[in-house]
């Protein structure tokens, strides 16, 4: 009998998630403007790509919403959810795993330590502005460069449009 893979997964409000295997193997996604739900289901899909063929697991979580949402008894009506437990059943099918799911209380989820880290190191500062501002901040900063440099390619089609580097036409040289 092959020996089941005990994994514990969790996902954050700003869109990240994590799988925590055995040994403490981490992996992490992130789906922008996913909410806490959708980076719960991310982290089951995430935790399942990362599974070998045809493979035991028990994958943990503190989301009752998923859970519940991945029972067979209950029909997903959110289509996102929908969406993401079709995407878990076909990988499921796909790579051949036998899986359970269960439901686990938050402060036995080990998984959310791991991300509370990784979200403080993407944060800087030892997380001293939050990740969403920071993500922000950047795209607003993002949008403004682009902006200048459009406005400086203007400038260089126009300045090389009538310059001294146009050249002289050779009518005017014979």
């Amino acid at each position: 009998m092959q020996e089941r893979i005990e994994i514990v997964v969790d996902g954050s409000g700003d869109g990240h998630s994590v799988a925590l295997f055995p040994g403490e193997e981490v992996f992490f996604s992130y789906e922008r403007g996913a909410s806490n739900n959708e980076a719960e289901f991310n982290a089951v899909i995430l935790a399942l790509e990362h599974l070998p063929e045809h493979s035991h697991a028990r994958i943990r979580t503190d989301s009752q919403v998923v859970v519940w949402h991945l029972s067979e008894y209950q029909k997903s009506r959110h289509p996102t959810f929908f969406r993401k437990k079709v995407a878990i059943k076909d990988l499921i099918v796909t790579k051949n795993i036998r899986l359970d799911i269960q439901w686990i209380p938050r402060k036995q989820n080990d998984a959310d330590r791991f991300l509370k880290h990784y979200i403080a190191s993407l944060c800087g500062a030892g997380g001293a502005e939050p990740l969403y501002r920071r993500v922000r901040r950047l795209e607003n900063e993002n949008t403004q460069l682009k902006a200048r440099l459009k406005r400086a390619m203007k400038m260089l089609e126009r300045r090389n449009a009538c310059g001294s580097d146009a050249g002289i036409p050779l009518e005017i040289l014979r």
